[in-house]
Parts: C-alpha cells; sequence; structure tokens
C-alpha cells in the first residue's frame, strides 16, 4: 500500500529519523525513506523538497524540545535548577533513543549538520547548564576543583546511554529501561551522585 499526501508526512519523519540515527546522513537516501514510510518518492520531496530539508525537519523533531530541558525560573537554586534538568533530560532521552546516535554520529568530527544543531538545539542549554554549575562554585556549594564543561559532559553520557542501549541492559542484566520504575530509580540515583559528588553542601542542595 501506498500512503497519500494526507498520511505520509509524518510516516516520512518516522522512517527518517530511523534511517539518520542508524546509518547516519550520507547512508540514508530519500529512496529508502520513501520505501520505508511507504509513499512515493516524489511525496518526500513534495513535503520537504530535498534531502537536507528532511534531514533538518526530522533533527526538528528530535531535538526540539532539547532547549526546554533547562528551567528558566530565577527563582530556583543551583541545585534545583539541576535536579530538574536531570530530570527533564532522562525522560527526553528515554522517549528519544534517536536522539543520542544521531548525536553520536554528528558529533565525531566537524560538518555543517553538526553546527546546525550545536546552533539551534545545544548551545543554549549547554551553555545555561555551566552557568549554573559556575553559579554553584560561586556560592561555594560546588569544590571549584571540578570544572563545569566536563561536568555537562558527564551528566549528559550518563542520562542517556542506557536508553540507546536498551537491548543491552535487557540481555545483559535484566533491566528493561522502558520501565517507568527504572527511570525514577535512575533519575533518583542521578540526583544522589548531584548531591553526593557535586553539592556538597548538603543543606544548600
Amino acid at each position: 500500500m501506498v500512503l497519500t499526501d494526507g498520511d505520509g508526512r509524518q510516516r516520512i519523519l518516522d522512517a527518517a529519523i530511523i534511517g539518520f540515527a542508524e546509518r547516519g546522513y550520507a547512508g540514508t537516501t530519500t529512496a529508502a525513506i520513501a520505501r520505508a514510510a511507504k509513499v512515493t518518492q516524489p511525496l518526500v520531496h513534495h513535503h520537504f523538497k530535498s534531502k537536507d530539508g528532511l534531514w533538518r525537519a526530522a533533527m526538528d523533531q528530535v531535538f526540539g524540545d532539547v532547549p526546554e530541558v533547562v528551567p528558566d525560573d530565577p527563582a530556583l537554586t543551583p541545585a534545583q535548577i539541576l535536579f530538574d534538568a536531570v530530570e527533564r533530560f532522562v525522560l527526553l532521552a528515554a522517549r528519544r533513543p534517536a536522539m543520542t546516535r544521531i548525536i553520536a554520529r554528528e558529533g565525531t568530527s566537524p560538518s555543517p549538520r553538526l553546527t546546525y544543531l550545536v546552533d539551534r538545539y545545544l548551545r543554549a542549554p549547554f551553555t545555561r547548564i555551566i552557568g549554573v554549575l559556575r553559579d554553584g562554585q560561586g556560592a561555594g556549594l560546588i569544590p571549584a576543583s571540578l570544572r563545569p564543561e566536563l561536568l555537562l559532559f558527564f551528566f549528559l553520557g550518563a542520562g542517556n546511554h542506557i536508553f540507546d542501549v536498551a537491548a543491552l541492559a535487557k540481555e545483559s542484566v535484566g533491566i528493561d529501561v522502558a520501565a517507568p520504575a527504572t527511570r525514577a530509580d535512575f533519575i533518583a540515583m542521578i540526583h544522589d551522585v548531584l548531591r553526593t559528588g557535586v553539592f556538597r553542601n548538603q543543606e544548600a542542595s
């Protein structure tokens, strides 16, 4: 069955996200995406004009919520902002494992696509988190010896990797990353690492 214009656009995006996550930009063709989405290839170009246009639309669906991960509330303390951001990020990574796979591919070398992802979705929340960590250091809550930029990537890696290797987690040690209880326990564990390993002043955190 070949789908029509009216019901094909989202299927194209879904197929494109899987393709770009699993095979990268170079390894993904609009013809393959059309086949996976059960639409004609001209319909792909009708909606997205080009492979690059499709890639950008797919990235907007995958990464569009990332800037909202870091709360923008001046009433919150640095610890509250980070605890909230960790929870939001873990839940987002759980819903969209393709996000991790795409970043793993695009983040290995400079490219216009990496620049696009950084400028459009990542730079602002990254800068915000680093600023929050520095504020915590300035307030004496976080040891000055901890580099904020390294802490950022420490928690990025900790917060999303398990969802990219769900099959490994299940087969090796029986973790079901799709279970709400697992996600809640995972968030609580990262919060505990923040409290004991980053925010040394327990009362402040």
